[in-house]
């Protein structure tokens, strides 16, 4: 509560500057690109991880707009930008507002998606509605959506403030035993340099007079004990990492798999073919790198948060479907390279639409049990991506239902469905026991009929009933398909609406409820659309029936 009195003071007196017009590029800061490029480097404290200065540029915006780069600029340079100009980029509308019913009472127009620093501290509207929402807070009481968001906007005034107020932690401690970093501005060696080398930002001065200014303020920024200097070769790994985007190159070669391996097949042209396999497998191994890359910088393994799981889940998806393909015959093989390149496209496609945090954090304290962390939450994240997959299987097998009730694609499709299937019900059920295991060590017990528990074993459940169905006979044709859709509601509850939409004890992907994303709405009405084309087909004459 201090803390928000403190920042709202300092905020009324920087507002008195003058806000800059809204659609007017804030002033930039003329850096020469060496210096560019050490500065990316420039180690920083920043939540709780030492960082590149890359990183922290791209998280800060990300946290304040909604996107690591603003109109496209380079992160750093945007951010040295808000540092050396505060009083021109107050008045950009930087801010993100992304929940519709907190525009108006913001003062956002209803077709605007931002708001400026200085529109916020002229209407004072977030700082009134802080107070009950705090007293809610302090009672244990839950928010509703509109309270959780405007915590949420309130959180990123404070993120852009500290950009304004230059509260950075970029001075090492001095000795080993003292793990955190200090304020540049309190340090009596560093602030000088640092003022220097914002002045000499501000005044415009020659590319040499800033670079020399950088390298004194680099010198006073040296860690007196070698221990506590993190290591230069991760500095540049997580630039690198940045700049290289390995996900983005895996999903263009994800899709240019799944399509010419999908033409290749129509057609009959197995050159084709081999160039989709070709492209799947650098796509997969762009995709690990990328991968084994935030496992190095962050040093655990790559499902901490939400966002590493929607990485991990088609990563392993497609290894599984490799397995899978080993014990298919004839077209069927193809089928499953397809579905697990389109799934790893999508996947991969929705980490940059979806709201989730993409940095490299430190985990919570539940989950540094190393062991049953990588045990655990791998398996179960493994059964999701197995599961995904023949959810993709069970879509072709339903438009070649669709298109045609004896397409000859129907039996190769519904045989590699089924054995995905297999394999996701043994993962699903191994991570359940394996979590039972976790939970008694972490928690003290075995079950507790915790919202991901309860769902995970319903989910289970389904598919098992599918599997004995079909081995009994009583599920048929392309009825396997059409409950592997109904499952995925399940799947989906599970992976997505427990860590979003319920409170329990695995909440570590949000912990609040977030409005549904309108991508998802339009999905789910699509796949109830097909459900009952598939419904509407099977009642056309008895050798259509799915059951």
């Amino acid at each position: 509560m201090r803390r928000f009195w403190v920042v709202a003071a300092i905020a009324a007196w920087l507002a008195a500057g003058g806000p800059a017009a809204a659609d007017e590029m804030p002033r930039q800061a003329a850096v020469a690109p060496a210096t560019l490029r050490a500065l990316r480097h420039l180690p920083i404290q920043h939540q709780g991880r030492i960082k590149p200065f890359e990183s922290f540029a791209r998280e800060t915006l990300e946290a304040v707009t909604g996107a690591p780069r603003y109109r496209s600029q380079d992160p750093v340079e945007t951010v040295l930008a808000i540092l050396a100009f505060p009083e021109d980029w107050q008045g950009a509308p930087l801010l993100a507002v992304p929940y519709g019913p907190l525009r108006e009472p913001l003062g956002v127009g209803p077709k605007a998606t931002h708001i400026s620093y200085d529109g916020l501290m002229a209407t004072r509207a977030l700082m009134r509605r802080l107070p009950p929402i705090v007293e809610k807070q302090s009672r244990d009481e839950p928010l509703t959506m509109l309270e959780q968001e405007t915590m949420d906007a309130y959180e990123r005034f404070v993120a852009f403030s500290t950009l304004l107020h230059h509260e950075l932690d970029l001075v090492p401690p001095g000795s080993p035993s003292t793990r955190e970093w200090g304020p540049v501005l309190k340090s009596s060696a560093a602030q000088p340099a640092w003022g220097a080398f914002m002045m000499a930002l501000r005044d415009g001065a020659p590319a040499a007079t800033v670079d020399t200014a950088f390298r004194a303020l680099a010198t006073a920024l040296r860690p007196a004990s070698p221990a506590v200097a993190p290591a230069a070769w991760k500095l540049r790994l997580e630039v690198l990492y940045h700049h290289a985007a390995p996900f983005a190159w895996a999903r263009g070669l994800y899709l240019v798999a799944a399509a010419l391996m999908a033409f290749g097949m129509i057609r009959g042209r197995a050159a084709l073919t081999r160039v989709g396999v070709r492209a799947m497998w650098a796509g997969f191994a762009l995709h690990g790198l990328g991968i084994l890359t935030r496992v190095a910088v962050g040093g655990r393994p790559p499902v901490s948060n939400f966002y590493e799981t929607m990485l991990w889940l088609p990563f392993v998806g497609l290894v599984v479907a490799l397995v899978v393909e080993r014990g298919v015959s004839g077209t069927g093989k193809r089928y499953i390279s397809v579905a697990a390149s389109v799934l790893a496209a999508i996947m991969l496609i929705l980490t940059d639409h979806v709201p989730l945090d993409p940095s490299i954090a430190p985990v919570v304290a539940v989950l540094r049990s190393r062991l049953w962390l990588t045990i655990h939450v791998l398996t179960i994240v493994a059964s999701y991506g197995a599961l995904a997959v023949a959810t993709v299987l069970a879509h072709f097998s339903s438009g070649c239902f669709l298109a045609r009730r004896d397409h000859p694609a129907l039996a190769p499709l519904n045989a590699a469905l089924y054995r995905t299937i297999q394999i996701g019900v043994v993962l699903l059920a191994a991570g359940i026991m394996l979590g039972a295991v976790w939970a008694n060590a972490s928690w003290g017990r075995y079950w507790g009929w915790d919202p991901k528990e309860t769902w995970a074993l319903i989910t289970l459940i389904w598919f098992l009933a599918l599997l004995h169905g079909r081995m009994a006979g009583w599920i048929r044709g392309v009825g396997l398909a059409a409950g592997t859709i109904l499952g995925f509601f399940l799947l989906l509850m599970t992976y997505y609406g427990v860590s979003f939409y319920l409170v329990g004890l695995h909440s570590y992907a949000g912990g609040h409820a977030k409005p549904l994303p309108p991508l998802l709405v339009g999905f789910l009405c699509v796949e109830l659309a097909l459900l009952a084309a598939l419904g509407a087909r099977t009642r056309k004459g008895p050798s259509a029936s799915i059951l």
